[in-house]
């Protein structure tokens, strides 16, 4: 056995000895727990429980249900009847001697007690559905900030995978060094590209750790919260065929048959409605304006009359009735009518116009599903394990002088690319589930199991 070989062997062996040692460090990292303050609450967490998490505890949430209670004392308020007016007239002086006492009641006509319910009975219900409708926009920002987290977490470990092998390179460099195989360049240069992958992994830690901010904010809890996830292997790739964490949906129903469904169940087409309802009550209400309301009046008058030495007081009593209205002669209400109505057409064009943006919501999520479906499926297929296999042989090549260090580390930054882009493309994958959830206002667990056509 040559010199060369000899070395050769003992290169192999030490880099064997250090590959498992790696490997080992890496397998604990992956598994093992941050570690956090003793103080710092810990909550687990799936998507399904971090959505429920938020319609309890939600700031926005919790604000826009105290609006119901506004609503709801505002159909008190309406249900009110007027209060009647006692009136006292007490002369001073001797110009006047009579005294008065009566008692005036507004009579309202024309159904203005009615209409004015009917009118906050509307509110009270658009509130309620304003209240849905924010709840259906937390839940896509809460399954964004859960996704977010979960990618940035593969993503930070992703980057920590990438360091531990460029240290792999550098070790490897080393050896080669050593064994007067390579140039004291190649070091350099592996230990400079170390360096710029250590660089990558504190904003890799900063993303989760805006994550966990940003998905604490959401579900209205402490932002130092730690969050672990349960389902966050739905966001990882797995080579095992048999583990799919991607959970990728094969099929839909059909974008025409979706239309319907949003149609049927979006909550702001819901709230357009009620807003056309409003305005109709809003155009009684004026009308009921127009009639003059009746107001009835009793007093009773007490006169004692002037006493002076020649001529004695006489007492005298009267009881007056009376009534009271306005007169419409310089306004009759006919402007608050023509401006109701006018409100009126607005919100018919306005559920018109959000009609027709519905359709395209629903659409345009639709095509971004199918589409990231089937960057996922490549990533998954094709992208990824050949990644893999070009880096255990770009890295072996390297080992055993087959091909200089600069190949190995350009397909070392081709493969991070590689895993950037799939991270990316689960984001994508799903930001389009959420904006399909919200164009229908159904969880997707209630889409797939509609009864309507499936796309292949």
């Amino acid at each position: 056995m040559d010199v060369y070989t000899e070395v050769k062997l003992r290169v192999s062996r030490r880099l064997l000895l250090f590959l498992c040692i790696t490997i080992e460090s890496l397998v604990y990292s992956c598994i093992s727990s941050p570690i956090v303050g003793q103080t710092a609450k810990v909550l687990t967490l799936n998507l399904e429980g971090a959505i429920t998490r938020s319609e309890a505890n939600n700031p926005q949430l919790l604000t826009v249900q105290r609006s119901i209670n506004v609503a709801q004392a505002g159909v008190a308020v309406a249900k009110e009847r007027p209060n009647p007016r006692f009136s006292l007239d007490i002369p001073f002086g001797e110009a006047e001697t009579k005294r008065i006492v009566g008692i005036e009641q507004l009579i309202e006509l024309g159904g203005k007690r009615g209409t004015r319910l009917a009118l906050a009975n509307s509110q009270v219900q658009q509130a309620q559905l304003q209240l849905d409708n924010l709840r259906w926009q937390i839940r896509t920002q809460v399954r964004q900030a859960y996704t977010e987290l979960a990618i940035a977490q593969g993503a930070q470990q992703n980057a920590e995978q990438s360091l531990a092998i460029n240290q792999q390179l550098v070790d490897i460099a080393k050896l080669r060094f050593q064994a007067d195989d390579v140039a004291k360049a190649d070091v350099v240069q592996a230990e400079f590209a170390f360096s710029q992958a250590q660089q990558k992994v504190e904003p890799a830690v900063n993303r989760v750790h805006q994550a966990i901010i940003r998905l604490n904010t959401l579900l209205g809890q402490p932002t130092d919260t730690v969050i672990t996830l349960v389902d966050g292997q739905a966001f990882t790739f797995y080579l095992n065929g048999s583990q799919q964490g991607l959970a990728v949906i094969t099929k839909l129903p059909e974008v025409t048959g979706l239309k319907k469904l949003a149609k049927a169940s979006r909550l702001d087409l819901a709230l357009a409605e009620q807003q056309i309802q409003i305005n109709n009550n809003q155009i009684q209400v004026a009308r009921s304006a127009r009639i003059p309301d009746i107001t009835l009046a009793a007093s009773f008058v007490w006169d004692p009359g002037l006493s002076t030495a020649s001529a004695p007081s006489s007492t005298t009593t009267a009881v007056i009735l009376g009534a009271r209205v306005d007169l419409p002669v310089f306004n009759s209400g006919a402007s608050g009518v023509k401006q109701a109505r006018a409100n009126f057409s607005v919100a018919q064009a306005q559920k018109i116009a959000l009609e027709s943006q519905v359709d395209s919501e629903v659409a345009i999520a639709y095509e971004n599903i199918i589409s990231a479906q089937r960057l996922l499926e490549r990533d998954r297929t094709v992208l990824l394990p050949q990644a893999l296999e070009v880096l255990n042989l770009s890295r072996n090549s390297y080992q055993y002088g087959q091909t200089g260090l600069s190949d190995a580390l350009l397909n070392q930054q081709s493969i991070q690319s590689v895993f950037d882009n799939f991270y990316a493309d689960i984001l994508a994958y799903q930001t389009a589930l959420g904006a399909l959830e919200q164009a229908v206002n159904l969880p997707m667990s209630a889409i797939n199991n509609i009864n309507a056509p499936k796309t292949p």
